[in-house]
């Protein structure tokens, strides 16, 4: 069951050419939009944005390519560690994360909560064992999560259909009340979060799009298309899985829909 569910704003980067990221100015502003939920289950995070080391040492935790092109905001407040103690919890009432993917800026608070057990796409953790190609090299930071002890592993095998998307199998912690919902593309194992709501869902896209716009399938944003393509180890299944969510955000009124890195998105959360 789920009590609560609170909307994290757990680090900000401002790299060069807003029109990438679908914005209008020169610097863009990228959040990481993280989520935590209050569940009978203990508390639930879902994605963990930029963690304390990645903070306190940037360059060699995240490489110096990172250091010097993501323009990150250097707020130790922003942490999910920080903000979870500001709400009076402790770190080790965390039980449980939900990770998208394993991106520096998805992954980077796992060490932060070293008692938590970590559910993630086994083909995503497998990827990130794999750091021969530029593309994964520049997003996958294994030091981060790589002395984690407790793993969930999940096949990416097709279960039942949740609206026009399936469901991972197999995970049944949490009943029917949060679904891992697959959105392969931007990564291997990249992936959804459902969480029931008392009316409706709300449905966590991690980078399956990057601008509210997105969600309008009339919407022409030619430079951020050119950079979720660079970014997509298949973009034609990144596509795929755009227009699957297109269709929800058109027809299914009762869903919710955010993603990882809009501002707008989370400044419609973080006013309420």
């Amino acid at each position: 069951m789920i009590y609560k569910i609170h909307h994290l704003h757990c680090g900000t980067m401002c790299p060069v050419c807003g029109p990438l990221f679908g914005q209008n100015h020169f610097l863009a502003t990228v959040v990481c939009h993280c989520l935590l939920l209050e569940t009978d289950q203990g508390l639930v995070l879902v994605d963990t944005g930029l963690g304390i080391q990645d903070y306190l040492h940037t360059k060699q935790r995240l490489g110096s390519f990172v250091a010097r092109f993501g323009r990150i905001e250097h707020h130790l407040e922003l942490s999910a560690i920080a903000q979870i103690q500001q709400l009076g919890f402790s770190p080790k009432d965390v039980k449980h994360i939900l990770i998208s993917h394993l991106d520096f800026d998805h992954a980077g608070g796992i060490s932060d909560f070293p008692q938590a057990t970590v559910h993630v796409l086994s083909n995503e953790y497998n990827a990130t064992q794999n750091l021969n190609s530029l593309k994964n090299k520049a997003r996958y930071k294994p030091q981060q999560f790589q002395q984690h002890k407790y793993w969930n592993f999940l096949e990416p095998t097709r279960g039942e259909n949740w609206f026009n998307l399936h469901r991972v199998q197999g995970f049944s912690i949490f009943q029917d009340d949060i679904l891992m919902i697959p959105l392969a593309g931007h990564t291997t194992g990249h992936c959804g979060i459902a969480i029931r709501q008392a009316e409706g869902w709300l449905f966590f896209c991690g980078d399956a799009y990057y601008s509210h716009l997105q969600l309008n399938p009339q919407s022409s944003l030619k430079a951020l298309n050119q950079l979720e393509r660079l970014f997509a180890v298949d973009n034609r299944q990144r596509i795929d899985n755009l227009k699957k969510i297109q269709i929800l955000a058109q027809t299914e009124n009762h869903i919710e829909i955010i993603c990882a890195h809009d501002p707008v998105e989370l400044a419609r959360y973080k006013t309420l």
